[in-house]
């Protein structure tokens, strides 16, 4: 059979359409100028970068680690903060973290990720009361709704 031909025809004078961003990925001007903080934990350090590239993108000052006992030893944001962690961590679960940071006095909204949904994680979300909880993988509008409003809940 012989090969297809397709006539090209030049469209002169046509505008050219812009390129736009995406809502989404569009930078954050509240965000880059009040200084908010996303802190993000997750094991899997392919997640933890392409999370922290992601949120960077918004315009936010991203703080990341790859284990709770991290998180608990550093200093971290009292306000104007919030975190993006993982359900399922070594050391202790997102809902075991969320509850030893409000336990210290460092308590910060959070947004829960996880790869999974059966009902052990059903009942670590419901155990956390996260602001929300998304499944991986993660929709980036509903991530930056999702930071948005934890944000909002954050003191300062």
């Amino acid at each position: 059979m012989p090969p297809i031909r397709r006539r090209v025809i030049a469209h002169q004078n046509r505008p050219v359409p812009k390129r736009r961003r995406s809502p989404a990925r569009k930078p954050n001007a509240l965000a880059t100028r009040s200084g908010a903080t996303v802190l993000v934990v997750d094991d899997d350090p392919s997640m933890l970068s392409a999370l922290a590239r992601l949120i960077q993108t918004a315009g936010f000052r991203v703080l990341t680690f790859d284990r709770p006992s991290a998180l608990l030893a550093s200093a971290i944001p009292k306000a104007n903060a919030c975190l993006v962690v993982d359900i399922n961590l070594p050391e202790m679960n997102g809902s075991e973290l969320s509850a030893a940071l409000a336990a210290s006095g460092r308590g910060l909204p959070a947004v829960l990720i996880t790869g999974r949904n059966d009902s052990a994680t059903q009942r670590l979300i419901e155990e956390a009361h996260p602001v929300a909880a998304l499944f991986k993988p993660v929709d980036e509008r509903a991530l930056f709704e999702a930071i948005a409003r934890a944000l909002a809940c954050s003191d300062g």
